[in-house]
């Protein structure tokens, strides 16, 4: 069959460009987002990545080859030292918040359904925009901004729009185009749907923090 995420980003590329034209993307692209809306985000992250990388190791668990399972494995492990290098530089003093904010909890609990209750397809594909977004905005970041010089979020920017990520990136992508191929219609349309939301929940994670996003009640 043709390359899964090449179609699945086809008709994902509404929501990319989306992300790109958010306010919290741009005044992070030219440094001018203010720094307690950026430390609501880190905070939001550090707990998003505290599921994710569970997510991660329970979903390398499922994958009947070794060489994919130690992948996301390796992975969940990553996380942790990106998560501890990241906070080290902007949280510094700031104590880090305990509560979810409401998308932040919608989107951990949707990653961990995923992985529990459904197909390792699917699971794959709810898994890969946290990958393939960050990679494109990281990159999409480091080639319009003219302030890398200057750019108090810069060391964030680097962490994503680097070669490192990059490679991890790829690997997400080949393991989840390895099993596509050989997957039914009804399940490549379950991986579709999938894709699509975790995509445009990854809108709403930036959204929400621009907003700093608070439960209602």
């Amino acid at each position: 069959m043709q390359d899964w995420y090449k179609l699945a980003r086809e008709q994902t590329d509404y929501i990319l460009e989306a992300i790109k034209q958010q306010p919290f993307i741009r005044e992070l692209m030219n440094g001018t987002l203010p720094s307690d809306v950026f430390q609501f985000y880190i905070n939001q992250d550090a707990m998003y990545l505290a599921e994710y990388k569970k997510v991660l190791a329970t979903l390398g668990v499922k994958c009947p080859h070794e060489d994919d399972t130690q992948f996301f494995l390796d992975s969940a492990t990553g996380i942790i030292h990106v998560e501890n290098a990241l906070h080290q530089i902007f949280l510094k003093d700031n104590e880090l918040a305990h509560e979810s904010s409401p998308t932040c909890e919608l989107y951990t609990s949707y990653l961990t359904r995923m992985v529990a209750n459904r197909s390792l397809e699917e699971a794959l594909a709810a898994v890969l925009p946290c990958f393939t977004i960050y990679k494109e905005i990281g990159d999409y970041i480091l080639e319009h901004q003219t302030n890398k010089a200057d750019n108090q979020y810069q060391d964030w920017i680097d962490t994503y729009g680097g070669e490192e990520f990059a490679t991890s990136v790829n690997n997400a992508v080949v393991i989840t185009n390895k099993y596509a191929a050989n997957a039914s219609e009804e399940v490549l349309q379950k991986m579709k749907a999938a894709f699509v939301k975790a995509s445009k929940l990854e809108w709403m994670f930036w959204d929400s923090a621009y907003t700093k996003e608070a439960w209602k009640i």
